[in-house]
């Protein structure tokens, strides 16, 4: 809006397109997911493409569904979850594919292996390091899968006893044994709420509606694109499907599961 006065009258004039708005790009598809759940209390948290094309995604309260066409069925609800004969401390934060039926989930400060055939729930990696004072706790929002490294990532947040945040880190840990590879200090405003292993670019954090590229040679955040002229607002889901070459985003605003052209953001 700009203020522009004629002849001692005030008059408002409405300026369309602002600077910091892009035009918008219409996406390769845009679903409603509380409509496909027929949820209106919907509150996904993240979204995982199988290797063989099979589509999920996780509601923090009502647990894992399958996404076909325009509908999402529930698949294991949460109160259907198995038991991992070890403590939970829930809410489930993201979710990523690691082979047909097999998902590596996030809780508060533990990584977990569900598996759907077996009904299976286990306990597969700590991303609280050794010596983490008592009275600290870590969780992340963003998980990823690198299947040619069989390698886990997550972006642990560090937050006090009163709940202040301290720290934000990236680590990684080996798949097969759930053992930590590497840790890295990341900028404190770095607090990834999606994350995925993108062919030929490498691992990309989502936050906000910008996906970041995680430089290895330098241990730097680079960004890569800002998904606003897609429509989307809040990244709170992120997986590649490979056989289409796309990209496949939850949007916290909305509650809407977004399809886009790799290439249209990689240019690749």
């Amino acid at each position: 809006m700009r203020i522009t006065s004629f002849g001692g009258a005030i008059a408002l004039v409405l300026i369309a397109g602002c600077a910091d708005e892009p035009a918008l790009e219409p996406p390769l598809q845009r679903l409603d997911l509380r409509q496909a759940m027929s949820e209106a209390a919907a509150d996904l948290v993240g979204v995982a493409v199988s290797p063989d094309g099979e589509r999920f995604v996780l509601d923090r309260e009502l647990g894992l569904y399958q996404v076909t066409g325009t509908a999402a069925v529930a698949i294991v609800p949460m109160s259907a979850l198995p038991d991992p004969g070890t403590p939970i401390e829930l809410p489930f934060t993201d979710l990523v594919s690691i082979s047909p039926g097999v998902f590596a989930l996030t809780a508060i400060g533990d990584g977990f292996l569900l598996d759907i055939s077996a009904m299976t729930l286990t306990q597969r990696f700590c991303y609280e390091p050794g010596g983490l004072p008592e009275e600290m706790d870590q969780h992340t929002d963003a998980i990823a899968y690198d299947p040619e490294l069989d390698r886990l990532y997550a972006q642990p947040l560090t937050f006090d006893g009163e709940n202040v945040f301290r720290l934000s880190q990236l680590a990684s840990y080996d798949r097969a044994t759930g053992a930590s590879i590497e840790w890295h200090d990341v900028g404190d405003t770095v607090a990834a709420t999606g994350m995925a292993v993108i062919p030929s670019v490498g691992l990309v954090l989502g936050q906000g509606s910008r996906l970041a590229r995680f430089d290895p040679a330098t241990r730097a955040l680079v960004e890569l694109a800002d998904l606003r002229r897609f429509g989307v607002r809040s990244i709170d889901g992120l997986a590649v499907d490979r056989a289409a070459s796309t990209l496949l985003v939850v949007d916290d605003t909305t509650d809407e599961l977004i399809e886009i052209e790799l290439a249209r953001i990689t240019g690749q």
